[in-house]
């Protein structure tokens, strides 16, 4: 019917609509989380499987009819058959009446969020396809009715669907001069009532059913009666009505004059109860006409795609009601984290009821297990963590037996909750007259009066399910989910909940186990800067344990291990690994009764167990302050030392304790730093004023050498080595082909720079004295700043493989790569746990083939992973999406680093795009209106630094939504994630969607038409989600700026503050200035301003003066114009999420404050460092790159048609 209705007509695609899946969460520690328990409403949603909110809202709607319910249980076996005897040929097995038998039972019954509908539409032929393709709920309906119908034939429910919806119009033509009447009766399953000039049901019902249309003129009506054309009545009447009366409202039309689809969101009332007498052909006294709404099905979205959703009143009363306004609307519902697993307090009534059933109980009495309620209580028959009992017998609280440890922040939230419900008035509910909204796998409470919100709109009611007033419930049917549930589907879900009970407390053991390394001081000793072990002792003894334990436990259990090893009087510190050995940080409480969780340790941590005060008679110094830095110095030919030196240490200090070693006096001994630029070394000497700065001050860093020379001897040059004007290269070797149970000591080795790899590791195992090394051995270099690099290719030269004289270079055991081989590592995520491992492939292996080996290596069960490419600092980058592309094709070099990550790539026009929140912060309320005046837009998302800060941000989800979706399409999927479940957004232009591009806020996703595709969105691409104060729709004339002042007399800024400014006038410096000295409240001549370089940790100065004009020469008599200045062309390119530094110049008249900061410095000291390799790479990419036009309109997909296969049973 309407096949093509959500198919785009600039793309090939239909809107997908992707919900979180709350039973199949990400794998933590090779473990799957757990599904959620239900929600505090009680009532189970359903699994969005892509695209199947549709047949969601229609399922949630059949379960809580409790008519259609109820007969559908009343099928035993003996009718519909066994499941297990579906492939036998001489059965028939009606699977879709069973499995909807076994959906509905785990919706009434199984304690968990939400259910899947998996096995449901595989029962009816439906594959990916299907899933990932939105259907229209309303051909649904009659598909799946019909469904039903032909598998139900000769069983005592066949005449299931026409007893309760099936009704009857009479479609008649009246002569107007003979009076004879000519008619036609057909069954109608709904009733289809046009928007258009009708403003309420009952208006579209008087038109559609009661209303005749006159027949004359060239419209005139043959009457067989009369045999000739006469002016007749022609109309549609109402003869009998369903039990369940279905309305179809027809909000989609077509425009024949724009050629277009479009949807009618006009206002269109319907009531809480209809009387259908009104409508109906004729009613006799005794029939019953009068219906109540108990169901709305809701679209949401446009012609072009949307979601559905559905209001449905729980008849039974089996959920819990609470008034919307008791609700948290700013509160994420987090998934079980490695701190806490959620919802464990799992004493569900079901388990007591297994145990009736094996004693004998009778069916009777299980039915009448129900939940009792106080008057003042709603009643109450879901299970979730807090109230999972079917009984009231449950404890008060929600303490569990099962000593699970109790969400502090959940139980104040809930004594809030409880605190508000009690202040406000509570408004009275009638048992059976509550309504929830089902949205997929969310279910929450809702008032009547969101009905009347439904009226109209882009978001609307779309279909109108009423019940008679006659159809009472029993008594004994009010709030139990058990109520004619058979046996054999209760005792399913019991052996489903305790699997889940087993699940999630497995989980919470996992998640909660950590595994420490405590150290013991007596095995230490403090040499060398840093803190080492001692030869032949133990030197850590590895520990697993709960973090929910506390300190006290700890204590204890260090103490059984090892009581020897620990002090009478004993300090725990953490301990880190730092380049020169080890260092103590901050000491853990002293406090027994302190949980081991709140603390700094975690799995993997350090634990120092000494007395506090020495090590084997030596003072040592702790924490952040005085941490020791790897340095190398340099005091004679070929004399030099390498240890650590505390950070605090002052150039003085450090002069005093070098003289001690080298021998030097101190009045004599000069320092200096060795810098290495285009292989040329030189010495770059201290000045005297550095002697009072510390090595912090000084910027060194791990692995940097200095010289130490004295002054009575040389000075300071250029420091050249004799070999390199020689052909013989010497080089620096470590042995690791055998444990030496000691520190191995360095080999020095000469060889011809011309000599192959091979050669030269032919001559390092003569001079080792190896007989053998397995697989032939290979040579690494290891180097000062980037650790130990990719194994050596042994075709080439010493020189071309750009080894350098004087490196250090490790043999170790293994294969070499071979000339068309090449050496990648790769790090697993999320699996931290897994240490980073490298293979060796050939250039022409395909990105499949590699994926295969790097599981195989990583040692993992399944293949649910892909690949994605880092840069040179391991920063995420793309994904190798096309698996049969060759390694050479996706431009992968020998050294490359690759993500092996969780979860498979989306089907091919699809993308996976992970959602992250920005973390709120309150609102700067006294400066709102003038901002807003000023055109300024605040958020709730906290203010963000200008490099990486990822701690700013949470992880929302993942959503699947296919590329020709449009930016509507996907700001209304990230809407309907349960995670998204207590944001209150009121509409669309409320949610900002910014790329997140190396850790920062960049781009503004503008334009809700516009298609995923043309707004460049790549499986790579990452989401952040900001929550406005008011609508925002940018244009492409507006740019949103962030403004940093800078703080006077310092080289610090204030949080930043959000400008969008509108250039449709121009972009010139002029125009910007003017804009920020209006924000910042000050004069435009006393402020300046510039754009901050992320990359390269520099402020560009904006102003007029830095524009060159270029172009053709002037003629001698051609008057030269002004040059045009838009800022958003070269240099400075302004652009959304740009931070902009101003500073105020009546504190810097002279102008000589650079806007640069503390940061910066650090940042460029890095870049200097990774200047060259960096350099290297970056030509490489720009020869290999290719522009690629992605500017083809692409083909519409093909339409899919709705249909679900049944068998034969007739």
């Amino acid at each position: 019917m309407f096949g093509d209705l959500f198919q785009e007509e600039n793309g090939g695609g239909t809107n997908v609509d992707i919900s979180h899946k709350t039973g199949s969460e990400k794998p933590k520690l090779g473990l799957p989380a757990p599904p959620r328990p239900r929600l505090e409403c009680g009532l189970c949603g359903i699994d969005n499987q892509g695209a199947t909110c549709y047949l969601n809202s229609l399922l949630q709607t059949l379960l809580l009819t409790p008519e259609f319910r109820e007969s559908l249980f009343q099928l035993g076996p003996e009718e519909l058959g066994q499941l297990q005897d579906k492939e036998d040929q001489n059965s028939k097995v009606r699977v879709i009446p069973i499995q909807l038998q076994r959906l509905f039972a785990k919706l009434l019954l199984s304690n968990q969020q939400s259910a899947s509908t998996s096995e449901l539409t595989d029962s009816f032929g439906w594959n990916n396809r299907e899933q990932f393709q939105q259907h229209d709920v309303q051909e649904l309906n009659r598909i799946l009715f019909s469904a039903i119908e032909d598998s139900l034939v000769g069983t005592t429910g066949q005449d299931l669907i026409s007893h309760l919806y099936h009704g009857t119009v009479v479609n008649q033509i009246i002569c107007q001069e003979c009076g004879r009447i000519s008619e036609r009766e057909e069954d109608f399953l709904d009733l289809t009532i046009a928007l258009v000039d009708n403003g309420s049901l009952e208006n579209g019902l008087l038109s559609s059913y009661v209303e005749m249309e006159t027949m004359d003129g060239n419209n005139q009506y043959r009457c067989e009666g009369c045999a000739k054309l006469v002016n007749a009545k022609k109309g549609a009447k109402i003869r009998s009505l369903p039990q369940i009366l279905t309305f179809s409202l027809l909000r989609f039309s077509f425009d024949f004059q724009k050629m277009e689809r479009y949807k009618e969101t006009g206002r269109f009332s319907f009531p809480m109860e209809l009387d259908m007498g009104l409508f109906c052909e004729s009613v006799s006294s005794m029939e019953d006409t009068s219906y109540e709404l108990f169901s709305v099905v809701i679209h949401r979205g446009s012609t072009y795609g949307g979601h559905y959703h559905a209001y449905i009143r729980d008849v039974d009363n089996l959920g819990k009601w609470t008034h919307p306004q008791d609700e948290d609307n700013f509160q994420l519902h987090s998934v079980p984290s490695d701190s806490k697993v959620q919802g464990l307090n799992l004493s569900f009534g079901l388990l007591q009821l297994a145990e009736d059933i094996a004693e004998g109980a009778p069916v009777e009495a299980l039915y009448g297990m129900r939940a009792a309620h106080s008057d003042s209580d709603i009643r109450y028959a879901g299970v979730n963590e807090d109230k999972s009992n079917i009984k009231n017998d449950r404890p008060k609280g929600g303490a569990s037996d099962s000593g699970s440890t109790t969400n502090v922040h959940q139980e104040t939230q809930r004594k809030k909750k409880g605190k508000k419900k009690q202040e406000r008035p509570v408004e009275p509910v009638v048992p059976g007259d509550c309504w929830f909204d089902f949205n997929d796998a969310r279910v929450y409470p809702i008032t009547s009066k969101q009905i009347e919100r439904q009226f109209g709109g882009k978001e609307s009611a779309y279909m109108l399910f009423y019940r008679k007033k006659s159809m009472h419930r029993p008594q004994e049917a009010l709030g139990d989910p058990l109520y004619k549930v058979p046996v054999d589907l209760v005792q399913e879900v019991v052996v489903c909940n305790e699997e889940l009970v087993k699940q999630r407390e497995e989980y919470e053991s996992v998640v909660n186990k950590i595994t420490i390394k405590v150290l013991f001081g007596q095995n230490h000793q403090y040499i060398g800067g840093a803190v080492r072990p001692i030869v032949d002792t133990c030197d850590h003894m590895q520990l697993t344990l709960d973090r929910r334990k506390t300190m006290g436990e700890l204590r204890v259990a260090i103490l059984e291990q090892c009581c020897d090893l620990v002090p009478s009087v004993s300090c725990l510190h953490i301990a880190k690994q730092v380049p020169s050995g080890l260092h103590l940080y901050d000491q853990v409480l002293d406090d027994d009764s302190v949980i081991i969780q709140s603390t700094n340790i975690c799995d993997g941590t350090l634990l120092f167990v000494w007395d506090g005060k020495q090590l084997q008679g030596t003072q040592i110094q702790i924490g952040h302050h005085c941490e020791p830095l790897l340095l190398t110095v340099s005091y004679g030919n070929p004399s030099q030392l390498s240890q650590g030196f505390a950070k605090n240490l002052t150039l003085g200090e450090l002069s005093l304790l070098l003289s001690e070693q080298t021998g030097i006096g101190a009045n004599r001994l000069r320092l200096g730093r060795i810098s290495v630029k285009d292989g040329d070394s030189k010495v770059i000497p201290f000045k005297v004023a550095d002697e009072s700065s510390t090595l912090e001050e000084l910027k060194l860093h791990d692995g940097d050498e200095l010289i130490a020379q004295d002054s009575h001897i040389s000075e300071f040059g250029h420091v050249h080595s004799s070999t390199n004007e020689n052909k013989l290269w010497t080089f620096e070797v470590e042995n690791r082909c055998k444990d030496c149970g000691s520190e191995a000591v360095a080999t020095l080795v000469e060889v011809d720079k011309a000599v192959s790899v091979e050669e030269l590791k032919a001559v390092i195992i003569s001079k080792l004295y190896i007989e053998e090394i397995q697989d032939g051995g290979r040579i690494r270099v290891q180097d000062n700043n980037w650790g130990l690099q990719t194994p050596l290719h042994e075709q080439q030269s010493v020189e071309s493989a750009g080894l350098k004289p004087g490196m250090k270079l490790v043999l170790e055991p293994g294969a070499a790569p071979l000339h068309n081989e090449i050496t990648l590592s790769f790090s697993c995520v999320p699996s931290s746990d897994v240490p980073d491992k490298e293979v060796c492939v050939s250039k022409t292996s395909t990105v499949q083939q590699c994926l295969e080996l790097m599981i195989e290596v990583a040692a993992f069960d399944n293949d649910d992973w892909h690949l994605r490419k880092t840069n040179w600092c391991r920063e995420e980058g793309d994904v190798l999406d096309d698996l049969d592309a060759t390694l050479e094709q996706c431009q992968l070099r020998d050294g490359d680093h690759l993500l092996l990550e969780a979860g498979k790539l989306p089907p091919k026009g699809f993308l996976k795009l992970p959602v992250f929140l920005a973390k709120c912060s309150r609102p700067d309320t006294t400066k709102m209106s003038s901002q807003f005046s000023r055109g300024e837009q605040g958020t709730l998302g906290v203010s963000i630094p200008r490099t990486t800060d990822n701690s700013r941000r949470v992880h929302v989800d993942s959503i699947i939504i296919a590329k020709t979706f449009t930016l509507a399409d996907l700001k209304l999927q990230i809407m309907t994630l349960p995670s998204m479940t207590d944001i209150a957004i009121p509409t669309l232009d409320f949610l900002r969607i910014r790329l997140i591009e190396n850790g920062r806020l960049t781009s503004v996703l503008r334009g809700h038409s516009q298609t995923l595709q043309r707004l460049k969105l790549t499986n790579s691409s990452q989401l952040c989600l900001q929550i406005l104060q008011q609508e925002e729709d940018l244009r492409k004339n507006q740019v949103l700026l962030h403004i940093q002042q800078r703080v006077p007399e310092t080289r610090t800024y204030t949080h930043y503050r959000e400008l969008i400014w509108d250039i449709s006038k121009g972009a010139t410096p002029e125009m910007l200035r003017q804009v920020i000295a209006d924000l910042v409240l000050l004069p435009v001549e006393t402020i300046a301003i510039a754009k901050y370089l992320c990359d390269k940790y520099e402020w560009m100065p904006i102003d007029s003066s830095s524009f060159v004009r270029k172009g053709k020469k002037h003629q001698k008599n051609q008057k030269k114009s002004p040059p045009k200045i838009n800022l958003r062309n070269s240099p400075y390119q302004i652009k959304d999420g740009d931070v902009i530094g101003v500073k105020d110049l009546t504190f810097d008249p002279l102008n000589t404050d650079d806007f640069s900061t503390p940061a910066d410095d650090e940042g460029k000291a890095l870049l200097i460092l990774a200047a060259e390799e960096k350099r290297r790479r970056r030509k490489e990419n720009q020869n290999r790159t290719n522009a690629s036009d992605n500017s083809s309109p692409s083909s519409k997909r093909q339409e899919v048609g709705l249909t679900i296969k049944v068998g034969n049973f007739r």
